[in-house]
């Protein structure tokens, strides 16, 4: 027994020395994994420590505490006490590099200032650790130490045994991707400023006619006044009156130019609005086309519609295209008796308010009507094909569609859905 010591002493050596090795083996690669798939990743990846934050929800869940969201929104607080139960583990080099830090000990010092709490993000990931959820995701802009600011899209990867002491965040920058979209609003916006100032062209008869009439008043106007106190014996109440019509003449020319000047404003901005005032408006805009073209337009608006939340010259701009195309139309079609109806009502169900515009014109055609949104088409021999387009445009990006229903010799009907101002619900 004695003789065989050395021999296991020796056998336990290098069983040690094996496991000694396997280890630093082990270790070796976990660096080298860890080194390839975090520290040099080129996605900025961020791992943080939530566990407290989960003993804080246990808590609340034992308070009765469900609806965290709520439960937020009603104790701002605790967003701002959110670092109490939080932590910054690591951060890859690529956030570093993001945030414009030296090295990760410089990370943990601005860390606190550059990554406030956040309440969309914690809202997010506490509702997905009180569900048991793996993921959560999001957008938020990120601070750089050079004052940059970047947007991106967030995502959690949350264990799945629950255990919120490594949650890995990765964060994807999207500054390309905004500013793409940004041109691309900006495009829409100078293409349907183009369409305004040629609606304006098309209507440029009607304006001239709505801008000549008070003018041409306040001339007549003008001449009976100085007749009325040239007299022997002056009239002053009649030269009032007539003072009066000038005053009554120059602010009807004056809200011509500034409906005009309003439809060719270039920003486009959402407000709160009535439905009922905002058709009421643009048919304004064309009342004296509508006397061109011999049309009659009745409107046909549902009483107390709720509020509704748009950009009123767009919509305005959407009301007036297919209102002309209408007369247009008829007016080809050398119709005897050309009406054009608006109809608006509410659509809950639709969760906004319907807007119709028919006409008792020609209609369209099968082939017609199935390219009737394709870009360049038109029926008219003068047309750019782009009037249709640029208003399914603006209602696509108020949320809703633009849809149209013909029958040859009955007439067209366009129909789209205008939002309502949800605040207005709250």
């Amino acid at each position: 027994m004695t003789q065989d010591l050395p021999t296991l002493i020796l056998a336990a050596g290098v069983s040690l020395c094996v496991f000694a090795g396997l280890l630093v083996s082990c270790f070796q690669r976990y660096r080298a994994f860890r080194r390839a798939y975090f520290d040099d990743a080129p996605i900025p990846m961020l791992i943080e420590d939530w566990s407290g934050v989960r003993s804080f929800l246990a808590a609340l869940r034992a308070k009765g505490v469900t609806d965290v969201v709520a439960h937020l929104q009603a104790h701002p607080d605790l967003v701002r006490d959110h670092r109490r139960y939080h932590r910054f583990v690591d951060a890859n080099d690529a956030v570093l590099r993001l945030l414009g830090a030296r090295d990760k000990v410089h990370f943990q010092e601005i860390a606190p200032q550059l990554l406030p709490a956040n309440r969309e993000i914690i809202t997010r990931v506490y509702q997905a650790l009180l569900d048991g959820k793996v993921s959560a995701q999001g957008e938020r802009l990120l601070h750089t130490i050079d004052g940059r600011v970047v947007p991106v899209i967030w995502r959690a990867t949350l264990p799945s045994s629950g255990d919120a002491r490594r949650i890995l965040f990765y964060a994807f920058d999207v500054s390309d991707q905004k500013r793409a979209q940004e041109m691309v609003l900006n495009a829409r916006g100078d293409l349907a400023h183009a369409a305004r100032v040629s609606t304006v062209g098309e209507l440029s008869a009607s304006i001239a006619h709505d801008v000549a009439q008070p003018i041409a008043a306040i001339a007549a106007s003008a001449v009976a006044a100085e007749q009325w106190l040239l007299r022997a014996e002056p009239s002053t109440d009649r030269a009032l009156n007539a003072l009066y019509q000038i005053r009554r003449n120059a602010q009807r020319a004056s809200d011509v130019v500034g409906r005009i000047k309003t439809f060719l404003r270039k920003a486009p901005k959402r407000t709160t609005t009535s439905a009922d005032a905002l058709v009421k408006d643009a048919l304004a805009l064309i009342d004296s086309e509508a006397h061109l073209y011999d049309v009659t337009i009745r409107t046909l608006i549902e009483a107390d519609l709720p509020a509704v939340r748009v950009d009123e010259v767009e919509i305005k701009q959407v009301i007036l295209n297919l209102a002309l195309n209408a007369m247009q139309a008829m007016a080809q079609a050398q119709m005897s008796e050309r009406v054009v109806t608006v109809a608006v009502c509410d659509k809950e169900r639709d969760g906004g308010v319907e807007v119709q515009i028919r006409d008792n014109g020609p209609g369209m055609s099968e082939e017609t009507l199935s390219r009737i949104f394709e870009p360049f088409f038109s029926t008219k021999e003068d047309g750019m094909g782009l009037g249709l387009v640029i208003c399914k445009s603006i209602i696509n990006s108020h949320g809703g569609d633009l849809s149209v229903v013909s029958v040859e010799k009955l007439g067209t009907i366009f129909r789209f859905i205008l939002p309502y101002d949800r605040q207005m619900f709250r």
